[in-house]
Formats: C-alpha cells, structure tokens, sequence
C-alpha cells in the first residue's frame, strides 16, 4: 500500500500531532513513527529544507536524526531509538506550521507525481543501499551547513528518498541517489578549497 499524499501528509501529521509553542525531537519522532521509515526522513528532511532550517542548529540535529534512522534501518530495528539528550531538542511550532502554510501549494503538487514505478529500486534488498545514501548525505549536512542553505542540497536528497519509500517510487530513490553524488562532490570541493 502507498501514500498518495507522502509529503502533504508528513507535514500534517507533525502539525496534528504536536502541541505547544516548540516542537521537540521526541515529539516529532512519535508522530511520524506509525507511519514507517520513509516519513521519518522526509519530517528532518523538510524541517531542513524550509526557513525553519535556518535556526542555528536545526540542520545539525536534523542530519543527526537521520543518520540515527538510518542506521536502524541498517540494522534492521522495528521501531526507532532516538537519545534522550537529542530528544529533548525542540523548535518554533509555529515558525514550522507558518512555513508548512506556505509550502502547501508546492507540497500538493509533488504528491501528485509521486506513484509506484521502477519497482525494482523499491525491493527490501535495496533498503541498506538507501540507507547507507542517507548516511552519506546526513554527514554532508553536517558538513555543508555551514554554508547557508547549502544544506538544502543533501536534504533534498534525503527528501526523495524518504518519498520513494512512501510512494514505492523508484524514480525517487534515483533523483536521491544523484543528490548523494552531487553532495558528495560539493564536500570534496568545499574541503578541498579550505584546506
């Protein structure tokens, strides 16, 4: 079964499951959990991407998130295991849902083109691949987010992953896949220039 509104979805979800003026870590990750994986790496992945990853350390913790999902995806974990000390990061509730007003235009439109296709990228076996990708772009966050919005880049890779395991769409994970390589050239040249 597929979610036809993968990225619409997500982003209601974490405004109709959460409460209060700050959305912590911990709070993010219990509203996205019954949904599986995938929305547990577009939730970061999207909260980088929009204004709110523009507060001083948001894409860090974001990347953290993902990286730590995406090692229990590795391993094979039921449900996720997020630190405590991490958990009780939180952000601006409303700067989220002030953003997430702006963004539903766009967001509707992409759920639109989100179907099962190149089924074969959407097989159990390529799990571990797609997880390693979000590992890679998780550290390039880290890395490229000193930069502003240079962050954006690896997030949306991790974006298109997370909706090519919602959507079972293939295509997805080999826009995500390219991102990596992308990113992973802009950390070479970025370490590269400054060393």
């Amino acid at each position: 079964m597929t979610d036809t509104h993968a990225l619409s979805g997500t982003l209601d979800t974490i405004r109709d499951e959460t409460e209060g003026d700050e959305i912590s870590v911990q709070a993010l990750v219990e509203a996205l959990n019954s949904r599986g994986y995938g929305p547990l790496l577009i939730g970061p992945a999207l909260i980088t991407i929009l204004p709110t990853g523009a507060i001083p350390g948001v894409p860090d913790v974001c990347a953290l998130i993902v990286l730590l999902v995406s090692l229990q995806i590795l391993l094979k974990r039921r449900h996720p295991w997020i630190p405590a000390r991490l958990s009780r990061f939180s952000f601006s509730r409303d700067r989220f849902i002030d953003a997430l007003e702006k963004a539903k235009p766009y967001t509707t439109k992409v759920d639109k083109v989100i179907y099962p296709r190149l089924r074969y990228f959407t097989k159990s076996e390529f799990e571990p691949v797609g997880a390693i990708i979000c590992i890679l772009l998780a550290i390039s966050i880290s890395i490229l987010g000193f930069i502003p919005f240079l962050a954006a880049l690896p997030a949306s890779g991790i974006l298109f992953m997370g909706l090519g395991l919602v959507g079972r769409d293939g295509l997805m994970l080999v826009f995500s896949f390219i991102i990596c390589l992308v990113s992973l050239w802009g950390m070479y040249t970025t370490w590269t220039a400054i060393f």
